[in-house]
């Protein structure tokens, strides 16, 4: 398996966005998000490094939940950036970047999940 930085991981996942018909505006806030994640996560950090509990710290941390200038953001705001992480992870996950998923039991994992659990049906 090829070692990815967090940074590479991300860039990789927006273009596979951009290849599947996304928005340019959907992309600049994703890769935004990322950004986010990024910056607490460390861009060179390999993205096999990243542990449920690293990603636990960042889901309650307050580079997620607080602007630079210390006010609170928007639970929505907050929200979709979780959504989008957890969808990279996924992506990560599919195209063999990661092994397992390093996310909390309690991540909402939302249609990715159910798609999941309808191909495993479906075999």
């Amino acid at each position: 398996m090829t070692e990815h930085s967090f940074e590479q991981t991300a860039k990789d996942f927006i273009e596979h966005l951009r290849e599947t018909g996304k928005k340019e505006r959907t992309l600049y806030t994703y890769s935004k998000d990322l950004e986010q994640a990024g910056a607490f996560f460390g861009n060179d950090k390999p993205i096999t490094g990243i542990q449920p509990l690293h990603v636990g710290k960042f889901f309650k941390s307050a580079a997620l939940h607080n602007l630079p200038d210390g006010s609170v953001r928007a639970e929505r705001t907050v929200a979709k950036t979780v959504r989008v992480f957890r969808m990279m992870m996924v992506w990560a996950n599919e195209t063999g970047r990661i092994e397992t998923l390093p996310l909390p039991k309690s991540t909402p994992m939302g249609h990715s999940k159910i798609k999941a659990e309808n191909d495993e049906q479906q075999q």
